[in-house]
This record gives C-alpha cells, structure tokens and sequence, in this order.
C-alpha cells in the first residue's frame, strides 16, 4: 500500500504543466515514479531490496523475484470396478446390521482391502467414528465387522 502526504500530492500536481489534461491514470503514474524513485534510493544506501511489476509490465528494482511454482495435477488411476460396484455388493451386509452385532462379508473377486475400505466407507459415513471395528480374516477370506453397542 503506498500512503502519500499533502506535500507528495502538491509535488506531483505542481510537476503538471497547465496545457496538460489532469487524470487519475496521470497522478498514479506520478505516484510510481516518486515511489520507485524513493525505494530505489533505500536500496542504494542498503537499508532494503526491492521489485515491482507494473500493469504495463514494467519492472523495477534489483530483487530476485521467485517464480511462482505450477502445482501439477494429481491424475487419478482407472477405478478397478465400475462406479458403485462394490457398494451394490456390499450393502446387503451392513444396512440391516443392528448395535453389538457382527456380519462377515466374503471377499468374492474383489481385493480384500479395496473391499475392506469400501466397507469402512460405509460403516463411518452411516454410524460416525469409532462406531464399529474391522478386520480381515485370511482363513475364511472374509472382511468382518463388529458395530458397536450403543
């Protein structure tokens, strides 16, 4: 923000000649130049660095401005089972699941953990955190999931 005094507005319209139309875009211009012109005399004695791009890019100032860094795109891998799949599947299991009960989901064709997440997913999104427990058992190749008693 660039704060200016009387004496710095007297400056700059005094600098106008009178056959010269008076205009905003004139006195901001005046403004920069006194600006720039004042830090540019900071700089020389070592008290800052500065750097300043106008909108008509002009840049002013010896600091080395950074570049801004792109921020790439995160691609998403190809879903393994159409939108939903899984849920169809699983559904079944937990929406007549009742507190302090226990249902064992058979893993079938999908991978144990894919499907194990699916159905944490579920669990927290329809009874909230810490709500239920998971676990998948190797032997029976099921993902069981005990709710909690309320």
């Amino acid at each position: 923000m660039l704060a200016l005094d009387c004496a710095s507005v007297t400056y700059i319209l005094s600098m106008q000649s009178s056959n010269q139309e008076l205009t905003m875009e004139l006195v901001f211009q005046k403004m920069m130049e006194k600006a720039v012109k004042d830090l540019d005399t900071l700089e020389r004695k070592g008290h800052l660095q500065f750097k300043v791009f106008t909108t008509d890019g002009k840049e002013y100032g010896t600091l080395k401005a950074a570049t801004p860094k792109v921020k790439k795109e995160r691609k998403r891998s190809p879903n393994m089972f159409p939108m939903g799949e899984v849920r169809k599947y699983i559904l079944p299991y937990l929406e007549s699941l009742k507190p302090d009960s226990i249902v064992s989901v058979p893993v079938g064709k999908y991978p144990a953990e894919n499907l194990r997440g699916n159905v944490c997913s579920w669990c927290t999104t329809h009874w909230g955190k810490g709500t239920y427990s998971s676990t998948y058992n190797k032997e029976k190749q099921t993902v069981e999931i005990y709710r909690h008693a309320v």
